[in-house]
Parts: structure tokens; C-alpha cells; sequence
């Protein structure tokens, strides 16, 4: 189940939060607060430290991201519906199919090759069936293998998922869509699925209607588009030397860049747009061809550090392109600055323009700079590497370039994409294992940029799998895949990041570890992630594989360390009042700590952590207080435990004041008599819960 937007929401097996006892039955709820994402907490009667979470975890779920207000406006009003020779077109099938009176569908597949505008049509379906824009949402696969259990089904929504990267779903994927369309039509939820024709062979496993979508003609794409971006216009796609761009069988995708290149053109050169929209090649061949002597050498590397650093201040593309002149056995004049042509001639020769004290090729030649680099890696197969060398080293620490490493590493990536485009991973990985920190650090952003790329992203994931795991793994490259699987792959993938992370801090040769730990707390410190890593290491911690679990059991343990680098889970004491995202993230860290009390290797971990939560200023009294008590009920007399409640000569004075207050409640309770169940059986009782 979902909330409102989309968003994963916590819920019991009937749609709501249920708290559970030591014997699973349900407790009286009291109290219900919503959380972040549109989840819940229920408070219960009594301390909330006696009753434990059974609940899907909104983890469970798919994250649905919205959809670009000008893609729905397209689909909406310059939607090309390709014919197939005979009754309704495919959309209209759809739609029929989702409304049928005797037979209502909630789930629905398109199938289609690659570029045959499949998105595009799913979102006309999901808005002729009546789904409202902001509840269609495409859904992240943040996932290694499809899984209908992740499925959201929230109320009135519509979701897009694109299967076209996974060869063939599973056949419990098949089996699961039974359940899911039941769930799906009594939410009033819609589901349509992107499937590639050969990959989607559900047989008797799965009865999901399908349609399959036939490649519109590209000059009616071409048209549509440019009717609703810019009428006026429409009579350029018949004008030389714009009508011989579009074959017969051209790309959706192409004809719709062909529109949006002449709807936002700012003057008639439609010579110019003819040569962006065919990648500048005839341009960059003339180009080479008239600057091909000796003396020219200096000059094309000038126009390939410009392509790479496109935008960069003048001296830094000057720097970088002298660079990449001696690189290649070039010998600069004497005379340093002062030799050689001014700027301003420099830059006419390349075609590039002065903005500020920025060079630009894009500025006068819109989509040059990536065109110049495609072309240099396709005509140049020998300089491949020796570009690949040359980004590394002005980008290195302290080199000319530094400031601009999130740039070139997105162009390497873009070059990864074209025929030979396999040497960038194999350079990028083979630097990690140099040692070599300029090396690395661009390695790193550079397989980063490709995980994310909707090509290359499923291969590098998968490769990133395979070194998490595999036992040849460095300890370079195992600090390099947990970084990026702290960065923006765990912000976009998380499940798939963690999966990684597991793997790395499972691993019986320990690399990877202390970069595990740091990866775990990057993607912990975003507050609207912090619940989901949360259970999905306490999954870990709860494993009954051995590793697992002590892997699990120790990034908690350097999770809730508070003591290092400022990080703080909870909302600082000077809050007026905590969030009920909050109240979760302390139960679960409730039940972290309970946890690595019982594992005799990591209970003085547990202590100390506690310690210093205790000794924390920036925790309120409450917070830490009810937290401590609930951690330590049932392990008082368990060795550490008293060291723990006195203090030592290095507690804080308010963290001994606490000391004190917690030691009485401890002792009251204990006092009391049997009126409290056996919390270390209970405990037991949790860990051995079934995921939820």
C-alpha cells in the first residue's frame, strides 16, 4: 500500500498499523500520528517498548516518481496513435480493455520494442481511462529481479513500470499478477506494464491483456509535437534542408527531438539545426579535414577540452588542452603564456564562444560539445585511452580541472554508450585498483554516472553486484562500490544500494567495511530514508545466517554512533517536539540495541553506544531516557550493564544525571514483580518473526 503520493506506507496485512505483544496478539491502539511519506505510527497503551512492530515495511514497496508536466502535456495533446491496418488503434484496445463492463482490468500490457514510443502511449491510456496527472506516477525498479509483492496499489493512482531492461520476469512474477490485480482493482488502482515482445511470455501463469503498439510513423510524431509546441512552424519540417532528415524508419524519440530542436530554435538558421540534429558529423568533418597539418594539433586538442569542459572558465580549457597537447607528444612553444595566439583567435578557430570568462561551444552550436567528443572517440579508436587518462589527470587533486569533475565524469559516461564504449568500464575499474586517489576519485563518479543511466544502469548494477561478492574484490574497489552505493545510487536505488552494502559488510575478508559504515550513515542522514535503512539492517542483524547477522549487528552498532562526525538520527533537543517519523526510527533503534545485547561479541558496542547517547547534549532527556530504558529492560544484571548505569570518570554531567533517573526507573520496574513479561523472551520472540 502507498499513501497519498505515491509514497510507501506502513501498514498491517489489513491496510492498517498494527502493534504487536510477545505473543503476537494485537494491543489496543491509543494513538495514531502520521508519519513522513504518508505512513503511520500507532502508539499503544503502556510503555511502547513492551510491544513490537509486525508490519509491511513501506521498503516493501516501489517508489513512484511523478511525471514531467511536459511529457503529460505531449502525451495529452500530440499523441500519435499508430494504425494496425484494422479496427481501433492500440490505445483505444487499451482503454476498452480497462473499462470493459463484464470483465474490469487493472492491469494492462504494452508491448513494444525499444523507441516505439510505449511511455508515451501508457500515459494516454492511464489519462483516457481517467486517471487525474498527479496520481500517475512511473515506478523506480529498485530492485535486482521483479517482484509483484513491491507493487504499489494506492487508491485512484496510475503506475508505469518498464520491464524492458530484464530480459524475462520471473514465473513467480506471473503468478504474483493474480493477486496483485485483485489488491489493484479494489484500490481503484492501474497498472500498466513496458515489456519488450520476445521477453513477455506469461502463458498459463497469467491472464493480463495485452496490446501491441506498431512504430508510428515518424514524420506524424514530427508534426504532432511541433502543432502543439509551435504551429507557426510546421511548414519548416517541409523546407530544406529539414524534410530529408526523418527516414521511414525512424525513431519516435528522433522525430520528437527533431520538433523540440525547431520549436525552441531562436532564429531561422535551419542549416544549423539540420547539423545538431545530425550530431554535427558533417560540421566536425570538415572541420578535422581543414585543421589536419601539424601546426592545427594545438588547436584540436583546445576544441576537445572545450567539448569536455564545456562551460569552464577560459583558463582552465586552455590548461587542460595544453595538457592533452603534450599527452600526445605535442611540444609546447617557449614563452608559456605569452606564446601563441590571443584568445579571442583561438576560440574563432574552433567555433567556440566567450561567455564571461567561460568558453562555450554550445552557446552558438547548441549540442556541439557532446557531438566533438562522440566523434573524437568514434574516429579516433588509438586515443581512446589516452583521453580517458587525460580527463583522470586534470581532474586530479589539486590539477586544473578538480572543480569539474561531476562534468567530465558525464561525459565519459555518455561515451560509454557508443561502439567500443566498454573500454570506459573496464579504464574506470582498472584505475580503482591503481591506488592512485586522482584515479579513483573519477573512477568512481564515472561508474556512478553509468549506474544511473537508463542504458547502461543495469549492466554496472549488476557489475557492482558481482564485486560486492565476488572473492577477487579489492579493498579499493570494495571502498569504491560503497561509495557509490552511499551516493546518488543509494538516493534513486536504495534496495538495490543495500543489497550491495550487505554483501560488502558480509564479506568474510572484511573489505569494504569501514566504507559499508560510512555509506550506511550517508543514505541514514536523509530523514525520509532513514526509517527504511533502519529496517532493512535490523533484517540484517535479525538474519539467521551468521555473517549476515553479525554484519547486520555492527553497521547498526556504527549507525547509531553519535560520537564521530555529528551525525544525530533523531530530531536535536532544542525541537519542541519530535516527529512521528521520530517515534519509529526509536523503536527501531529500540530494537538494534536489543539485538546486539544478546550477541555476546557485540554487547560492549552496545554499551558504549548507549553511553554515549546518554552523554548526548543534543538529545532531549525524554528521548533518551525512554529510548535507554526500553533497550536495557530485561539485561540489567548482564555483564557491562551496571559499568553502563554508574558511568565512568568520562561520562557528562548531565549524561550521569540521567545515569541516575534511569537507574531508579530500572529499579522501580523491577520492583514491581512479575507485572511485566519476560522482555528478554519477548525480544527472542521479535527476532524470530517472519519479515514482514
Amino acid at each position: 500500500m502507498t499513501g497519498a503520493e505515491g509514497a510507501p506506507v506502513m501498514t498491517g496485512a489489513e491496510g492498517a498499523p498494527v502493534m504487536t505483544g510477545a505473543e503476537g496478539a494485537a494491543t489496543a491502539p491509543v494513538q495514531h500520528a502520521e508519519a513522513s511519506e504518508n505512513s503511520q505510527v500507532t502508539q499503544v497503551g503502556g510503555d511502547y517498548e513492551e510491544h513490537h512492530h509486525r508490519y509491511v515495511r513501506g521498503w516493501e514497496f516501489l517508489y513512484g516518481v511523478s511525471v514531467d508536466k511536459g511529457e503529460m502535456d505531449l502525451a495529452e495533446h500530440a499523441f500519435v496513435e499508430p494504425s494496425n491496418g484494422y479496427g481501433p488503434g492500440p490505445v483505444t484496445q487499451a482503454v476498452a480493455m480497462l473499462h470493459s463492463p463484464s470483465s474490469r482490468r487493472s492491469v494492462l500490457v504494452i508491448l513494444g520494442e525499444k523507441g516505439t514510443g510505449r511511455r508515451t502511449a501508457a500515459l494516454r491510456v492511464l489519462q483516457k481511462a481517467g486517471v487525474p496527472r498527479r496520481q500517475i506516477r512511473w515506478l523506480l525498479p529498485d530492485w535486482d529481479r521483479p517482484r509483484t509483492e513491491q507493487l504499489p496499489h494506492t487508491e485512484g493512482h496510475g503506475f508505469v513500470l518498464d520491464l524492458t531492461d530484464f530480459p524475462s520476469p520471473p514465473e513467480d512474477f506471473y503468478t504474483g499478477l493474480a493477486d496483485y490485480q485483485k489488491a489493484a482493482e479494489e484500490a481503484g488502482a492501474t497498472l500498466i506494464i513496458l515489456a519488450a515482445p520476445d521477453a513477455w511470455e506469461p502463458g498459463v501463469q497469467a491472464t493480463v491483456p495485452s496490446v501491441r503498439l506498431a512504430r508510428p510513423a515518424a514524420r506524424k510524431i514530427a508534426e504532432a509535437h511541433l502543432q502543439y509546441l509551435k504551429a507557426d512552424r510546421l511548414d519548416w519540417l517541409s523546407s530544406t534542408p529539414l524534410d530529408g532528415l526523418l527516414a521511414e524508419e525512424a525513431q519516435p524519440a528522433d522525430a520528437a527531438r527533431l520538433a523540440r530542436l525547431v520549436a525552441g530554435a531562436e532564429t531561422d538558421e535551419r542549416n544549423a539545426l539540420a547539423e545538431e540534429f545530425k550530431d554535427w558529423e558533417e560540421y566536425l568533418k570538415k572541420w578535422f579535414e581543414d585543421h589536419s597539418s601539424a601546426d592545427d594539433l594545438r588547436e584540436r586538442a583546445l576544441l576537445v577540452a572545450a567539448a569536455l569542459l564545456e562551460g569552464g572558465p577560459a583558463h582552465v580549457v586552455m590548461e587542460a588542452a595544453d595538457h592533452l597537447f603534450t599527452k600526445v607528444q605535442g611540444v609546447l612553444p617557449p614563452g608559456g603564456p605569452l606564446a601563441g595566439r590571443d584568445l579571442s583567435t583561438r576560440l574563432e578557430a574552433i567555433g567556440a564562444s566567450p561567455v564571461g570568462e567561460s568558453v562555450s561551444l554550445d552557446d552558438q552550436k547548441h549540442g556541439c560539445a557532446e557531438a566533438v567528443l562522440k566523434y573524437v572517440w568514434q574516429q579516433r579508436p588509438p586515443l581512446r585511452r589516452v583521453l580517458l587518462e587525460w580527463a583522470s589527470d586534470i581532474s586530479a587533486p589539486n590539477r586544473v580541472a578538480v572543480d569539474h569533475l561531476r562534468r567530465i565524469a558525464d561525459s565519459l559516461a555518455q561515451l560509454s554508450l557508443l561502439p567500443g564504449g566498454a573500454t570506459v568500464l573496464t579504464v574506470a575499474s582498472g584505475w580503482i585498483n591503481t591506488g592512485r586517489a586522482a584515479h579513483t576519485q573519477l573512477a568512481t563518479e564515472i561508474l556512478e554516472a553509468m549506474a544511473l543511466h537508463p542504458v547502461t544502469g543495469v549492466g554496472v548494477r549488476k557489475q557492482l553486484y558481482d564485486w560486492a561478492h565476488q572473492k577477487g574484490t579489492s579493498e579499493a574497489l570494495a571502498d569504491a562500490v560503497a561509495s557509490i552505493c552511499g551516493g546518488r545510487l543509494g538516493q534513486t536505488y536504495p534496495r538495490i544500494a543495500l543489497t550491495r552494502l550487505r554483501l560488502l559488510a558480509s564479506r568474510p575478508d572484511g573489505r569494504g567495511r569501514a566504507a559499508v559504515a560510512d555509506a550506511v550513515r550517508t543514505l541514514a542522514g536523509t530523514p525520509e530514508r532513514r526509517v527504511l535503512v533502519l529496517s532493512e539492517i535490523l533484517e540484517w542483524a535479525e538474519s539467521a545466517d551468521a555473517d549476515v547477522r553479525h554484519a547486520g549487528i555492527n553497521t547498526f552498532l556504527a549507525l547509531s554512533d553519535i560520537t564521530s562526525d555529528g551525525f544525530l538520527p533523531l530530531s536535536p533537543a532544542q525541537d519542541s517536539a519530535a516527529s512521528p517519523n521520530d517515534t519509529l526510527t526509536t523503536h527501531l533503534f529500540v530494537r538494534g540495541w536489543r539485538t546486539a545485547l544478546l550477541e555476546p561479541t557485540t554487547t560492549v558496542g552496545a554499551h558504549e553506544s548507549l553511553a554515549a547517547w546518554l552523554d548526548s547534549p543534543q538529545l532531549a532527556d525524554e528521548q533518551v531516557l525512554r529510548l535507554a530504558a526500553a533497550a536495557l529492560r530485561g539485561h540489567v544484571g548482564k555483564q557491562g550493564a551496571s559499568a553502563l548505569l554508574v558511568g565512568t570518570p568520562h561520562s557528562s554531567e548531565l549524561g550521569l544525571v540521567r545515569r541516575r533517573t534511569l537507574l531508579d526507573q530500572l529499579i522501580s520496574e523491577q520492583a514491581a514483580g512479575p507485572a511485566r513479561p519476560d522482555t528478554a523472551a519477548e525480544s527472542s520472540s521479535e527476532s524470530a518473526l517472519p519479515p514482514a
